[in-house]
Parts: structure tokens; C-alpha cells; sequence
């Protein structure tokens, strides 16, 4: 996949996300909460993938663990990029979909600092391949 399709599908993963918390909070479902944050993780990742492709990463090389997703985006990423990286991984990853603990507001939250994360990624430059 190039760098173009997972920015798409960073995009569509994050749409999903918004259609769930909507739907979340007319149900009052926390489960649908759970799955919300399941999606605005893995529009993360996608978005994350971006990042690396921009900066020259072969799709071939992608991280496929967290642990080295970690690694990479220390490595290639603006600390402001860093630390929105982390936030997000915590907050949709951690906290709302394993442990169930964030509510419709912080999920919501989390959501416009998801659209700010890739609208940042998108206006990266291209780098040359590594």
C-alpha cells in the first residue's frame, strides 16, 4: 500500500470512529464506546505508517509490532507528532478499548486530536526512500 492509501484509510478508519461515537452515545453503549476507540486506534496506525512512508520507510519495513511502531515514530517523528502519537496509543488503545474507562466526552476529544494528527501527517513532505 503507499503512503496515499494509508492516509485513506487512516481517513475512513477515522470516520468509522465518529459514526460509532455517535451511535455510542444515542445508545449509551459502552461497548460501541469500545469499539469507537478500537477504530480511532488503528486510523492511528494507518496514519502513523504515512508518516514513515514520507519519511522514506519501505512499505516492506513498516512496523508490524507496537513496540517498534514506538521505536520508529521516536525516531522520525516531530516531537509534537511524538507526543500525539502517545497520547492517542494510551487514551484509544489502552484506556478506551482495553479498560473501557474513558467516557463519550474524552473519546470525542481524542477523536479531534486523531483529525489533527493526520491532517499534520498529510502536510509532511515526501522524503526520499531509505
Amino acid at each position: 500500500m503507499s503512503g496515499k492509501g494509508h492516509l485513506r484509510e487512516a481517513k475512513k478508519l477515522y470516520q468509522k470512529a465518529v459514526e460509532e461515537l455517535e451511535r455510542a452515545k444515542e445508545e449509551s453503549d459502552g461497548i460501541l464506546l469500545r469499539d469507537a476507540c478500537g477504530k480511532g486506534w488503528l486510523s492511528v496506525i494507518e496514519a502513523t505508517h504515512t508518516l514513515f512512508i514520507k519519511k522514506g520507510i519501505k512499505e516492506e519495513e513498516l512496523p508490524r509490532t507496537d513496540r517498534g511502531r514506538r521505536y520508529m515514530v521516536y525516531k522520525y517523528a516531530e516531537e509534537e507528532l511524538e507526543l500525539l502519537y502517545k497520547a492517542l496509543r494510551d487514551d484509544f488503545h489502552i484506556e478506551g478499548y482495553y479498560d473501557g474507562s474513558l467516557g463519550f466526552d474524552e473519546v470525542n476529544r481524542d477523536l479531534d486530536r486523531l483529525s489533527l494528527y493526520i491532517q499534520k501527517i498529510e502536510g509532511i513532505k515526501t522524503e526520499g526512500r531509505k
